[in-house]
């Protein structure tokens, strides 16, 4: 639960976090140690549906501050069981780390297109996809990922917006593979590797663990990391039933792995190249003629969308 002076301490009920806190500062202060009180957060995990009161936890006779969010060791934890401000944060880190190396990596004429996309992945992906390994991602959530990386790769190869160039053949020319994939790759190598821990590890307790009260709501509920994983063996062709006893050997589970990210890369862009080329076939096909006149003047319009944005701005009604 400790990482050097930080304490990430779960608790059920309120008596409990009462409870550990004093036993924290009681042991703090045998040790000649103080609690700086200001920096301690609660957090509260409130049920579905539901709002809990201010459990007003003290220390010291101090109340502890309740945040709905707090930075622990690069990681935001929430309230809410999405990781769509860890995602937010992580790009932004990325962001700066990036800008600290423009001048002397990214722009330096010096230095090799080969050498750039080596830092690039060393530094700067590797700061946005800090312990992506634990997220559970939507489809958004990986967009703005890869909109980050396909938008920093251009910088560095220098490939300007008027190209039209694909992100398949982007991810082609730096010879990287995209972050769909590479988090992929993260999740199923830590997920063997915590299929190997004992049994009283704590993160393979927590992997395993389930709730021992309350539902799930109807219709799409949130998604969970169980849920995701059994997803993504699916998607590199690891059988679900079996994956346990895969990666209780560690050389085949990592060669399960690299040839199930390679198949998925593969499909990933031959899907994209189908996409495109069914948008492709779209538009070059003879659009019909308009057939929505507007009233006020002798324009057509094929959807009412667009009859309606026209009256709203070029007759505006009057006052």
């Amino acid at each position: 639960m400790q990482y050097a002076d930080d304490n990430a301490t779960p608790c059920q009920t309120a008596e409990d976090l009462q409870r550990t806190a004093t036993s924290y500062n009681t042991v703090y202060e045998r040790f000649g140690m103080q609690v700086n009180t200001d920096k301690i957060k609660a957090l509260i995990q409130h049920p579905p549906g539901q709002i809990l009161p201010n459990i007003n936890t003290t220390i010291n006779e101090h109340t502890l501050e309740e945040v709905d969010q707090f930075s622990y060791i690069g990681s935001i934890l929430t309230s809410t069981p999405t990781c769509k401000k860890d995602v937010e944060n992580r790009i932004r880190a990325a962001h700066s780390a990036y800008g600290r190396l423009s001048c002397r990596v990214f722009n330096n004429h010096a230095l090799t297109m080969a050498t750039k996309i080596m830092v690039f992945q060393a530094i700067v992906l590797s700061t946005l996809l800090y312990a992506c390994e634990t997220w559970t991602l939507y489809r958004s959530d990986i967009q703005s990922l890869e909109r980050f990386r396909q938008y920093k790769l251009r910088q560095i190869l220098k490939i300007p917006w008027e190209s039209h160039t694909t992100n398949v053949a982007v991810l082609n020319q730096a010879s990287v593979t995209s972050v769909e994939a590479t988090i992929i790759h993260h999740r199923l190598r830590w997920a063997g590797h915590v299929q190997r821990m004992e049994p009283f590890r704590l993160p393979k307790i927590m992997l395993y663990g389930e709730l021992a009260d309350g539902t799930r709501p109807r219709g799409a509920p949130k998604l969970r990391y169980k849920n995701q994983l059994k997803r993504t063996l699916a998607l590199t062709n690891i059988d679900p039933s079996s994956w346990e006893q895969t990666a209780r050997d560690r050389a085949t589970w990592r060669r399960a792995v690299h040839h199930g990210i390679t198949a998925f890369e593969e499909k990933r862009k031959e899907n994209e190249e189908a996409k495109r080329r069914r948008r492709r076939e779209r538009q070059e096909q003879p659009r019909p003629s308009p057939t929505l006149p507007c009233e006020l003047c002798p324009r057509l319009f094929h959807h009412r969308l667009g009859l309606s944005t026209h009256i709203r701005h070029k007759h505006p009604p009057r006052r």
